[in-house]
């Protein structure tokens, strides 16, 4: 391939050598410029390609790397939504358990209330009752001081038990 580079750029000038026409300059520019190509090619067409495939594998290795880090992204977003998804559960469980906690907690500071309320009631009877009988046994008292230690009056026992009775009732 070579060897047909140079056979390209010498033929003109054998070609021009064989006509002996003189001025005619733009055939000796162009074969000027097929001979400077020609030799540019010759000693860095290597060199040329080697720094375009380097170029090339340099653009491929960087979007290599551009789809990992695409793909580690991809990875990482999925990570992320599914630890948001979990957070989400978890969340809606514990405040479906705190819902039912409150719900518990009601229910016993109710049952707790109804408790103490009916004891409540029940000492509160009592105590009337203890202080019904209280006055009772302080009437019947006063009226048997009334009655039993006064010497101006004199009942008989029958108007006595009427008298304690309609007291007591």
């Amino acid at each position: 391939m070579k060897k047909i580079f140079i056979l390209l750029a010498v033929i003109p000038y054998m070609l021009l050598a064989a006509s002996g026409t003189g001025e005619i300059d733009i055939i000796e520019r162009t074969i000027n410029f097929v001979i400077f190509f020609a030799l540019i090619y010759y000693f860095a067409a290597d060199k040329i390609k080697a720094i375009f495939a380097d170029r090339r594998e340099e653009i491929a290795s960087s979007l290599a790397k551009i789809q990992e880090k695409l793909q580690a992204s991809k990875k990482e977003k999925q990570k992320t939504l599914k630890d948001l998804e979990e957070a989400k559960r978890v969340a809606s469980e514990i405040i479906e358990t705190a819902h039912k906690e409150t719900y518990v907690i009601a229910q016993k500071i109710e049952e707790t209330t109804r408790i103490e309320l009916e004891g409540l009631v029940k000492q509160f009877n009592e105590s009337m009752a203890f202080e019904r009988r209280r006055i009772e046994k302080s009437v019947i008292n006063e009226v048997l001081e009334e009655v039993l230690y006064k010497d101006s009056i004199a009942l008989s026992k029958e108007v006595l038990a009427q008298s304690l009775l309609k007291k007591a009732v």
